[in-house]
């Protein structure tokens, strides 16, 4: 095997390249403290618009006349947003400002949000959509790589899971919040308004995060490699390779419950909107240990193994999808009352183990890769995350369920394929553990092998 090494590309950055701290850049602290938060309110609010267009999906889709299929493909529409600009908002993370870079996303993604309760027909939803996913592409990428950088690395995880763990706190707000609003105060449209706001509050509070630059070993400033230049550097990392594939198929089973779900409750017990977002919003709550939990043991086992923390999330997601095939079972008969409360039983522990994956794979993106190419290498894990599974599971599910008739047994039908997909999510990552340990040692030397 030949070795590549990344110093040559960057000589006239005089060498190696690493984060130095200074007077507006600290590890740990209040200014490590302040990125946290800003960045964790802002995916709590990504993932409160995405949890309001899945408790709305259902009257929406009624006054809107759309299909099942076609509903999926609303959903589609904002994964492609994301997929299309993750890349290069990712690497506009690296090469210019984090912070300012999640300031005017997150203007962009709240302008669009707002614009999805003017839409009156399907392509101008489709449109709505799409400019969300292109306004949100940044928080992942832009999120997780100041973060990162603004802690110790043996802390990672756990920082990482405080971070993830918002993901659920979003997912109750905008489940309970979008639930009650759209159905007590004008309809489905009302939380779109509504939660435009946080956002454009957020974004300009960003600008006031602690940010870094990055120093080659003589001191002098980075010259920064072409975004073509540095996606062949990541390619060259073979613990991404099969870490993005896992996050493909994780997405395929994960988007397509949190995009459905509600939907499914609507149709199975005939209730509104309101009690479905407070059904969701209290398994939420009982989840949110998922990600704490995910950071803390990834964190342990790391110490222990060096592959410990994608070891940890390969384990959790086989568990997640064995529970939610069992809480699906519910769907043979919603009226055997013993059923009903195994299978309510499953649901927070499907949540609370999905929940963990996430921040131990992050974790494991960040650990291989050098200081340079920690915004891009999580832009490319959501960009594999949406491409190779979250962009087409919504859409699958409401292709299964148009296909069998719909109505709640077509949609756990559709899910119960879905589910399967988090098996294959963890043989990718099982098979990942072999290279992890080669990989951080040449991500701290500066080095990638070819």
């Amino acid at each position: 095997m030949l070795e590549f090494d990344a110093n040559l590309e960057t000589k006239k950055a005089g060498g190696m390249m690493k984060i130095q701290e200074s007077d507006n850049f600290k590890v740990g602290g209040p200014r490590a403290t302040y990125v946290l938060i800003i960045c964790s309110l802002l995916y709590a609010m990504r993932y409160a618009d995405w949890q309001i267009m899945a408790i709305v999906l259902q009257p929406m889709k009624v006054e809107l006349g759309l299909t099942d299929a076609q509903a999926g493909l609303v959903g589609t529409a904002f994964f492609i947003g994301i997929m299309l600009f993750t890349l290069p908002i990712a690497h506009l993370v690296d090469v210019w400002s984090r912070k300012k870079t999640l300031g005017v996303m997150a203007f962009v993604w709240s302008i669009f949000t707002v614009a999805t309760g003017f839409t009156s027909g399907l392509t101008a939803l489709l449109f709505a959509r799409f400019g969300v996913g292109v306004g949100e592409s940044v928080i992942a990428p832009g999120g997780t790589a100041l973060i990162s950088a603004s802690y110790p690395e043996e802390k990672r995880a756990q920082k990482l899971g405080i971070f993830n763990m918002f993901i659920t706190i979003g997912i109750i707000v905008g489940a309970s919040g979008g639930g009650y609003l759209s159905a007590h105060f004008g309809g489905w449209r009302t939380p779109f308004y509504v939660f435009g706001v946080p956002g454009v509050i957020l974004g300009i509070l960003a600008f006031f995060m602690q940010d870094y630059r990055l120093k080659a070993a003589d001191g002098s400033n980075v010259v920064h490699d072409s975004l073509l230049s540095n996606l062949k550097q990541l390619w060259k990392i073979h613990t991404l390779r099969w870490l993005y594939v896992g996050l493909g198929m994780f997405a395929v089973m994960q988007i397509s419950v949190l995009n459905w779900f509600p939907a499914l409750l609507m149709r199975a017990y005939n209730i509104k909107e309101d009690v479905a977002g407070g059904i969701m919003g209290l398994v939420a709550i009982i989840a949110l240990v998922g990600p704490v939990l995910g950071g803390i043991f990834a964190d342990k086992w790391q110490k222990k193994r060096p592959d410990g923390r994608v070891h940890l999330a390969a384990v959790s997601i086989a568990i997640t999808s064995v529970f939610l095939l069992l809480e699906l079972l519910a769907a043979l008969d919603i009226n055997n009352k013993h059923l009903m409360i195994f299978c309510a039983i499953m649901l927070p522990l499907y949540s609370i183990a999905s929940g963990m994956a996430l921040p131990a794979a992050a974790a494991t993106a960040q650990d291989v890769v050098p200081a340079r190419l920690r915004g891009l290498s999580w832009g490319v894990a959501m960009l594999a995350l949406y491409l190779l599974g979250g962009a087409w599971g919504p859409l699958l599910v409401g292709e299964i369920s148009d296909t069998f008739h719909g109505g709640y047994q077509g949609l756990a039908l559709g899910l119960a394929v879905a589910g399967l997909f988090g098996f294959v999510a963890s043989a990718m990552w099982f098979m990942t553990e072999r290279h992890v340990e080669g990989d951080m040692k040449r991500a701290k030397e500066g080095s990638a092998r070819v």
